[in-house]
């Protein structure tokens, strides 16, 4: 089994990922590959909105919507696919509308609040940066060896533009698997270590992320049979610090 870097690999600009088949394969590349790769990466950079979606083993996942040019995030949890909370950022992170389900209730119910100013301003320069170009930079901070395997799984590895790379300390290990196109990930495996370094549990999700050009209507309401009950009340902060938990 070899290993090498990651970063070498992320690095690779989305134009050059088309090639890879090349390095490894010698094999001349395709055009019409090429061509597709930068039609993706054009498309990428005009997108205004972000998309990610974490799916997990018990069937429950998470979408979060930021878009960029009109400074606004909305996150949504679904548990037995049911809406289960929603967080909405807009005006340009100065209000914020937080709801969940009372579940002895069975209905949403929300609050909403204006934070301060230099936190309203701190928000909407964190709602200007891409939450996908965050994603490849903490997959670069870490300490990630790539594996690669010989043979046809190599070769398998590379027609479907994935790599795989693992990084561990003395209490966990997390395999993650990379579309080698884009740098992001596309699913996690975290395994728990005990106190001798055996691995106890392990845990898997699932990763998607690409650009949208608008905010899809669906998030932007909820089912007609939901009613949701809506209270203003002061923004959860003390000395315009935001608390704990909140």
């Amino acid at each position: 089994m070899k290993k090498k870097t990651l970063v070498s690999l992320l690095t690779i600009p989305l134009v050059a990922a088309s090639v890879s088949g090349y390095m490894y394969l010698n094999e001349p590349p395709i055009v019409s590959a090429q061509s597709d790769v930068e039609s993706a990466a054009l498309k990428a950079t005009q997108g205004k909105i972000d998309y990610i979606k974490e799916s997990f083993e018990d069937g429950s996942y998470i979408v979060r919507y930021r878009d960029r040019v009109n400074l606004t995030e909305i996150t949504e949890e679904y548990r037995d696919n049911q809406l289960h909370n929603k967080l909405i950022i807009e005006d340009g992170g100065k209000k914020i509308t937080s709801y969940g389900r009372d579940f002895e209730k069975g209905k949403l119910v929300g609050n909403t609040w204006t934070m301060p100013d230099n936190i309203a301003a701190e928000n909407e320069k964190l709602l200007q940066i891409s939450l996908l170009e965050n994603a490849k930079e903490e997959l670069q901070s870490q300490d990630w060896t790539v594996l690669e395997t010989a043979g046809t799984q190599s070769r398998s590895a590379i027609e479907s533009n994935e790599q795989k790379a693992v990084s561990e300390d003395n209490l966990h290990k997390e395999v993650v698997t990379i579309d080698v196109n884009t740098g992001l990930p596309t699913k996690r495996v975290i395994y728990q270590k005990d106190k001798n370094g055996e691995i106890v549990t392990s845990s898997t999700k699932t990763e998607e992320y690409k650009y949208l050009d608008s905010m899809p209507m669906k998030i932007q309401s909820f089912a007609p049979e939901e009613s949701v009950e809506i209270k203003e009340i002061p923004a959860p902060v003390i000395e315009d610090k935001v608390l704990e938990g909140s």
